[in-house]
């Protein structure tokens, strides 16, 4: 004679703070670090962009996306600028990603409207929401960028690009500082290329 005996399956109690494949809160955070330090970032500007961070890990646009789609690669880079009408940055970072690459260098171009006067610099911290391939990333991105730095008091915290290839569609979210006297009102078009 056979039994059946009833099945109890237990589920996980899923919170809030449940995210999608791809780094958790916490490893962003750290994996950031470590590319900050490794880039030898001033303490200043680094102190400044992990608080900068942490801020924008609480907002519920860049939250939604990362529960969503998770976070597959997160980079860090400094750029200079210049220009008067359209403002020209350009600079060199590093990118990690999940179950890749480790502080793979990347350049960085971009063009938007805006100005600047004397020298200006820029840091940040990007994070790809969704799945990077390390072999599909780079090329061209569009995004929306408003603000201005006037010296060390900023308003601008984050630059939302895209980038559409074929049926892939690729976001980013990069959380900057800077230094110096320049503005972004338009829109923005950033060319990002793996150096590996």
């Amino acid at each position: 004679m056979c039994f059946l005996l009833p099945m109890i399956i237990v589920l996980p109690f899923l919170s809030s703070d449940c995210i999608a494949a791809g780094f958790t809160k916490e490893a962003i955070d750290t994996e950031a670090r470590s590319l900050l330090n490794r880039m030898e970032i001033s303490r200043d500007v680094s102190y400044k962009l992990k608080n900068k961070l942490r801020t924008a890990l609480k907002d519920p646009a860049l939250n939604e996306a990362i529960n969503a789609k998770g976070v597959g690669a997160i980079f860090t880079y400094a750029c200079g600028e210049g220009g008067i009408v359209v403002k020209y940055m350009e600079g060199d970072g590093l990118i990690s990603f999940i179950g890749g690459r480790k502080a793979a260098p990347i350049s960085l171009k971009s063009l938007n409207a805006g100005a600047m006067i004397g020298g200006s610099e820029q840091w940040g911290i990007g994070l790809v929401i969704g799945g990077a391939d390390e072999n599909d990333f780079g090329g061209y991105y569009k995004g929306r960028l408003r603000g201005a730095t006037a010296w060390e008091a900023e308003t601008a915290d984050m630059l939302y690009l895209t980038r559409i290839k074929g049926e892939s569609r690729q976001e980013i979210y990069i959380i900057s500082t800077a230094r110096g006297l320049s503005a972004g009102v338009g829109g923005a078009i950033m060319s990002i290329s793996p150096d590996w």
